[in-house]
């Protein structure tokens, strides 16, 4: 095994990590087709996807700070200092260590009153699914873990650690098919944890085999410029999850079935988003880093465009024709089983807008990318927050008075507006970043 982790270019980390990532996604929808058909869309599936949904963006929240703070911040310790940025690193890593044992007690002692927190299930529904709710929390940690974990591989460019993500759909299917009769949805969660558990052992071992990884705890004294892109960066993110939540939780309270085809749609457009989008602006921002590390503007440029071009070149056909034909889609997939005609319908008025923010995700996360890389994460605190606080004001309005569809048609609007006041963000502080440029590469 240790020869699987040797470090690989950035474009040979590219693919891989897109080649796994499909590999994941293919087998997660194959899962979600197996749900769909064994379930269909009520109660129970409702707070599975919730639960999924909701841990997710809470995963991703911790991810986004170690994309975008601690990574670039222990690249640039590197960079002067080899081994500097190994104390960072390992203050993190028993925070996420830490967080994980409170995950496991919120698990053991309420977990039933930490669901009703957050949602607006009724109680007799939670206490039905307590296994799933316990199974949920417990993930919530050891995700968060296993991806931090991932990110300092990545670093090191071992970006064959992404090979074993798609642990985290196939261990699931094996449950679905096994035990879904006596543990009914619930089966899937046990193979989630089973994944995230090996993916910690396994990454921890290549940490001290493959990099001579000292695991004993340190005290690190950050900069005051990492904790105002920390705090910068965080601020953002937490407003981010409000908004990824607050819609979900709208639609917790409205007709059973909402929530599970708001789920079926984003398993098409997310996994565009994350087999393609995610995985190579990731791989993108650490070159990026070492550019803006080393002051090379025009190569940092270079990159930046290179990288937009390609996923355009990649998303704007698929996303074009899968809104032509969204409801053939979704019968093609979905409907069998307990799949009614309903959540046909459901699932379409969901996926048509949520297609075209998969698209606009491109630009989203690559001008996030490159501030983050520039450490310039305070000063384009402002200009990034003030399209989030806008979603956050604007969507229980539009939900009220346009139904649980508006939620996606307001989340493509807000991110239309962001991308116009991000162009003052780049022309003060990033202007040998041709950013219009960019912008015009996807438009025509």
């Amino acid at each position: 095994m240790a020869n699987l982790f040797k470090p690989t270019s950035y474009r040979s980390g590219a693919a891989l990590a897109v080649g796994a990532t499909a590999v994941w996604k293919v087998i997660s929808f194959v899962n979600s087709l197996l749900i769909a058909a064994y379930f269909g869309a009520g109660s129970a599936t409702d707070l599975y996807f919730y639960i999924l949904i909701a841990l997710g963006l809470g995963a991703y929240f911790l991810q986004r700070l170690n994309a975008a703070v601690v990574i670039p911040e222990a690249m640039t310790l590197e960079e002067h200092t080899p081994g500097r940025g190994r104390a960072l690193l390992n203050g993190f890593l028993y925070f996420y260590v830490l967080l994980l044992g409170i995950s496991v007690l919120a698990a053991l002692t309420c977990p039933v009153t930490v669901a009703r927190g957050l949602s607006l299930f009724k109680t007799a529904e939670l206490t039905a699914q307590r296994t799933l709710i316990v199974l949920g929390i417990v993930l919530f940690g050891l995700q968060v873990l296993a991806s931090y974990l991932t990110a300092v591989l990545e670093m090191y460019r071992r970006f064959t650690a992404a090979l074993f993500s798609p642990l985290n759909a196939l261990l699931p299917l094996v449950f679905l098919l096994c035990f879904s009769g006596p543990l009914g949805v619930s089966s899937l969660m046990y193979g989630f944890v089973l994944s995230n558990v090996i993916q910690i052992a396994v990454f921890a071992w290549v940490l001290k085999t493959e990099l001579a990884w000292e695991f004993t705890p340190c005290l690190f004294l950050s900069g005051r410029t990492f904790r105002r892109n920390l705090a910068s960066n965080q601020l953002l993110e937490f407003f981010n999850i409000i908004n990824g939540l607050l819609p979900l939780y709208l639609l917790s309270g409205l007709a059973a079935g909402l929530v599970s085809a708001l789920n079926y749609a984003k398993q098409l457009t997310e996994s565009a988003t994350e087999v393609f989008s995610l995985r190579i602006t990731n791989i993108s921002k650490i070159e990026l880093t070492e550019r803006a590390a080393r002051n090379q503007q025009q190569a940092f440029n270079r990159s930046y465009l290179r990288t937009h071009r390609f996923l355009c070149f990649l998303l704007t056909p698929l996303a074009v024709f899968s809104i032509f034909y969204a409801p053939e889609i979704i019968t093609v997939f979905f409907k069998r089983g307990l799949f009614t005609q309903q959540n046909v319908q459901e699932t379409t008025a969901f996926l048509r807008p949520l297609l075209a923010v998969m698209l606009l995700m491109v630009p989203t996360l690559m001008q996030n990318n490159a501030a983050a890389a520039m450490r310039k994460l305070k000063t384009f605190l402002p200009y990034s927050l003030s399209g989030t606080l806008l979603f956050t004001l604007a969507v229980p309005l539009a939900m009220h008075w346009g139904g649980p569809f508006a939620y996606p048609y307001t989340q493509l609007a807000c991110i239309l507006i962001s991308l116009v006041i991000n162009a003052v963000f780049f022309k003060r502080h990033l202007s040998f970043v041709a950013y219009t440029t960019a912008l015009r590469d996807m438009g025509r």
